[in-house]
């Protein structure tokens, strides 16, 4: 498998790919007269260049999401996304014409696309950098409160200006009067535009003609899980695999709101015409569930996620479960596709869970402990004291009072949790030598 961080540079690359085209058309025709000039096309070739990719990131090509996973993905979009507004500073700073044409409006047509597309952008990053994504403000308690409370549904409205501060700034570059005659340099700027936004509106319009399904049942299987179970309306269930997650959005329900990611917890081998998802109450879309009724409708986007690769399905070694919460939810589909499948490999099922009120289907773990004497489960309590179960964090100690050292070298092993406790068995796998290719871990930062 290739390396993860060699994938990381692919969009990089691709904006790299498209700066470099442009810089080649533009020296074509054009000399700059100074090196402050020289700066300006450098800046504001790279600022476009840098946008058209974050778009097309935006769409989550499959292929790439594969080998690299959404959350990865967005943490690349997060910090292009950073450096978009120093280069656009540059460029901007250079070109500043005085803050009283701009008052006065004395400004061309190009100029007013430029800014145009700058204030949108200056929109565009903030609603990404301070509540659509934790990349760059995980650190700060304070904004990641403000990020929990603020209203995500109307943010991502606003952040999707960015299409059009695209169509602005690529007139904007179109028109520039110098430009006019480079023929090269224009063909370059219309196509580059033309396929990432006629990518972006094909994957747009592939959303609003998604198939509907059902909710057939729902069930509080704790004080603030739910678990809904949906059929689809036309009789066709997604293909997806074990552990994966898709977007789902409550269309024709008194919930509505934009797309969420969630696991499926059912097994595709078990639940052959029916997707079961489980979702902990955390915010202000999950926190009305309540309201969702039998007969809703819902949309599923995806599937994403290689949490259960194909070379772990198709080999018959051991296999680490490790969950923290409700990250719980691929776990128990990747266990319920083995027993389906009637599996006979080692499976060992590691649950961090904070309160007993929080740990369920523990019967079904016990029958199939009972049934299959190559499964075991092992389950720790953090916030409160448990009988009959060991409490604290799942840590060295806690591995090797289990037993389960062995599984270290042997074993594949697959995590999922919130961020403290995939920071934890992160620094576990890289202290006890568990290879990149051994662990397959989950994340949602998004």
């Amino acid at each position: 498998m290739m390396n993860k961080q060699i994938i990381r540079w692919f969009f990089p690359g691709v904006a790299t790919v498209m700066f470099i085209t442009f810089l080649i058309a533009l020296l074509q025709d054009y000399i700059p007269p100074n090196f402050q000039e020289f700066m300006s096309n450098i800046t504001g070739s790279l600022s476009f260049c840098i946008m058209l990719t974050l778009v097309l990131i935006s769409v989550r090509p499959k292929a790439i999401e594969k080998k690299l996973g959404l959350t990865d993905m967005y943490e690349v979009h997060a910090w292009m996304a950073m450096v978009l507004p120093v280069t656009l500073l540059i460029h901007v700073t250079i070109r500043w014409s005085g803050i009283e044409n701009i008052l006065n409006f004395n400004l061309t047509n190009t100029s007013i696309l430029g800014y145009i597309g700058l204030i949108t952008l200056i929109v565009v990053v903030l609603t990404g950098i301070f509540v659509l994504s934790d990349t760059i403000i995980k650190k700060s308690k304070k904004l990641m409160n403000f990020k929990g409370n603020a209203n995500r549904n109307m943010y991502l409205w606003l952040h999707r200006f960015a299409i059009v501060s695209v169509i602005a700034i690529h007139f904007h570059v179109y028109n520039v009067s110098y430009l006019l005659e480079n023929t090269a340099f224009r063909f370059l700027t219309s196509f580059y535009t033309i396929f990432v936004l006629g990518w972006y509106f094909l994957f747009k319009l592939k959303l609003g003609r998604l198939p509907k399904y059902e909710v057939v049942r729902r069930s509080k299987i704790s004080p603030k899980i739910h678990e809904i179970e949906l059929k689809p309306m036309d009789g066709n269930r997604l293909d997806y695999i074990a552990g994966q997650y898709g977007f789902f959005r409550f269309v024709d329900s008194p919930v509505k709101s934009e797309a969420h990611p969630f696991s499926f917890s059912s097994a595709p081998s078990f639940n052959k015409d029916s997707v079961i998802v489980m979702i902990q109450e955390d915010g202000d879309f999950t926190s009305t569930l309540d309201d969702v009724k039998e007969g809703d409708k819902v949309t599923i986007e995806g599937p994403y996620g290689n949490f259960y690769p194909k070379d772990v399905r198709q080999s018959n070694e051991p296999m680490v479960l490790l969950s923290g919460g409700i990250g719980v939810t691929p776990s128990l589909s990747v266990l319920r596709e083995e027993i389906a499948n009637n599996s006979n490999r080692r499976i060992v099922f590691i649950w961090g869970v904070a309160t007993e009120e929080q740990l369920m289907y523990y019967d079904e773990l016990e029958k199939i402990a009972e049934k299959y004497p190559n499964f075991s489960h092992h389950i720790i309590f953090s916030n409160e004291e448990v009988e009959g179960f060991p409490h604290g964090f799942v840590d060295n100690d806690f591995i090797q009072k289990e037993g389960l050292k062995e599984y270290y070298e042997t074993a594949s092993w697959h995590i999922c949790g919130p961020p403290p406790m995939l920071a934890a068995a992160k620094n576990l796998l890289k202290e006890n030598n568990v290879t990149e290719q051994q662990a397959n871990i989950e994340e949602f930062s998004f």
